[in-house]
């Protein structure tokens, strides 16, 4: 692994660990700042609303940086995050850090993904991927179990610490062995369309996102809903549905990120060998294993080994939906495109847990919850398979050039857009 991509993995193992270590320190912090446990259930909510509405606006705002500076200042700030969250001297102050964190999250790693695609050979961009982006699938495997055992037994503070330390020489090693600068410039990214509205008058303008990347966005939304239904709800269904007791929940999670780790190598070999088959192919594992899931429990073995695969497809649809997003919104955007990836991602997590929630608050058993997130998984496979045949579609005949859109950027082909106002890439779209 070239040192700068591994350096980018570890900086994607700290912002892993910090989006998900605070389930597991939730308690002491409830009994230590004074509030609820309903009340710290904020500090995942807010997290996840800024990563999704702010990480966009970030990731445009900062788009003309070169990357040398950008990413190691973008750590700086997640480093002062974690710092404040370490040294709240309340819960105000805590949230504060969490969103100090939570703004750059998607900007980082949706620039991490780039830059490691932009420094592998051009067969072996989506394994390069998903190289940064097994630091994600590390940190469920060994940074959350550590913050939580560091944070039972030091307390919460020392869990954001050691966060914050381990961030600082992750940063400290990007900044030695630097990311590549895109070769395509510091061009405005093309994710986002300037485009003529109809309803705007003269001279106005609004900006929309191209309608592939709309499209995958959907499938990602969807895919992870359909995985994270079941998977929220993961500890009750491996106990009361298929009969393990409550000690080898841990050991059936831990070889879930196993599995995870395993299906994100795969996952980026095959998204670069077969780029239009490996979405479909991922997806329609995935909710196979839901599928199965939802059956009557027979061998608890099998369920555990279904329930392990479940992880491993999971993981391998990330670079194969990295790739197929990066594709859809043109060469010049990756950065963008990813940003809107991660957000898709956070958005299909939230909308999981809520969906397997409200099935069991209408008593519902956590088998229904299997196969209602069966339907959303299959649902995202038949987007994909809409968006891979719209791709293949030969491109129809140009509009008049009256009131039709045009890019902020240089460097990529557009089709026309359907007098709606939404934008559709079409020959600059790398096939």
């Amino acid at each position: 692994m070239p040192l700068p991509v591994l350096a980018m993995m570890l900086c994607t193992f700290c912002i892993g660990t910090a989006e998900s270590v605070i389930a597991g320190i939730l308690p002491g912090i409830a009994q230590d700042v004074g509030v609820s446990l309903t009340a710290v259930g904020l500090l995942i909510t807010v997290y996840a609303v800024a990563v999704v509405l702010v990480g966009p606006l970030v990731t445009a705002a900062t788009a003309t940086l070169r990357r040398t500076t950008l990413l190691p200042a973008m750590m700086g700030v997640f480093v002062m995050g974690n710092t404040l969250a370490a040294s709240a001297p309340g819960f105000g102050w805590l949230l504060v850090g969490r969103v100090v964190s939570a703004v750059v999250h998607s900007t980082l790693i949706a620039a991490f993904v780039a830059a490691a695609r932009d420094t592998a050979p051009p067969d072996r961009r989506a394994a390069y991927g998903a190289k940064v982006t097994l630091g994600i699938g590390l940190s469920s495997v060994a940074g959350v179990p550590a913050g939580t055992l560091i944070g039972n037994a030091f307390g919460w503070r020392a869990t954001f610490w050691a966060l914050a330390a381990v961030s600082l020489a992750a940063t400290a090693l990007l900044t030695r062995f630097p990311a590549p600068e895109s070769p395509r410039g510091t061009a405005k990214p093309a994710g986002l369309r300037r485009t003529a509205a109809p309803d705007t008058g003269p001279g106005r303008r609004r900006f929309v996102l191209p309608g592939p990347m709309l499209l995958v966005a959907a499938v990602i939304t969807l895919g992870t809903a359909g995985v994270f239904a079941l998977y929220t709800y993961a500890s009750p269904y491996l106990t009361q549905s298929a009969g393990f007791g409550s000690g080898s929940v841990t050991v059936l999670l831990l070889l879930y990120g196993l599995g995870g780790i395993v299906g994100n190598t795969a996952g980026g070999r095959a998204a670069d060998r077969f780029p239009s088959a490996a979405v479909p192919a991922t997806l329609g594992a995935a909710a196979a294993g839901l599928l199965l899931l939802a059956l009557p429990p027979g061998n608890r073995w099998a369920v555990a080994g279904v329930f392990c695969l479940l992880g491993t497809a999971y993981f391998a649809t990330i670079p194969a939906l990295n790739n197929a997003i990066v594709s859809a919104a043109g060469p010049s955007s990756s950065t963008m495109a990813l940003t809107v990836n991660n957000s898709a991602f956070c958005v299909g997590i939230a909308l999981g847990s809520w969906l397997g929630g409200l099935l069991l608050a209408r008593g519902n058993t956590l088998p229904t919850v299997a196969a209602a997130g069966a339907a959303s998984t299959a649902a995202a496979l038949l987007l994909a398979l809409l968006h891979t045949r719209l791709r293949k579609a030969p491109p129809g005949p140009a509009l008049p050039a009256t009131g039709a859109s045009h890019d902020t950027d240089t460097g990529t082909g557009t089709g026309t857009g359907t007098g709606t106002g939404t934008t559709v890439t079409g020959s600059g779209v790398p096939r």
